[in-house]
């Protein structure tokens, strides 16, 4: 058990089959890291930083917010029609309104979304 924890909040959102137009979009990719902090009640310290990946093949975009309790990440990669999501906090946030901003958002079905919710064993009450 780790001595002097705090509790952890985190939800990795990975998503299939997005529309490419969407993932290619830099104003989609800052629009998801103002709006999912503002969702979760946390204020932006820093960013949203982005970064286009023109890499042949891999083209996408990377951003990340650094929040007032941790961060918001993600990755877009248009070929593939993949999103890679992570939120990271030591306040407490609402897993469920996340993941259905994040299926409206991205127009998909809970059967496109691979969705972990993390629970590191010295946290399980």
């Amino acid at each position: 058990m780790r001595a002097n924890y705090t509790k952890t909040y985190h939800i990795i959102f990975d998503a299939f089959g997005v529309a490419k137009e969407l993932l290619n979009s830099e104003e989609f990719a800052l629009k998801i890291l103002l709006e999912v902090p503002k969702l979760i009640g946390m204020k932006i310290l820093s960013g949203p930083n982005l970064v286009r990946d023109y890499d042949r093949g891999h083209e996408g975009v990377t951003g990340f917010a650094i929040v007032d309790f941790s961060h918001v990440s993600l990755h877009t990669f248009v070929a593939t029609q993949e999103i890679f999501l992570d939120i990271f906090s030591c306040k407490p946030f609402d897993y469920a309104a996340v993941r259905e901003y994040l299926y409206g958002a991205l127009r998909v079905n809970p059967d496109q979304v691979e969705t972990v919710e993390v629970a590191y064993p010295w946290e399980k009450e």
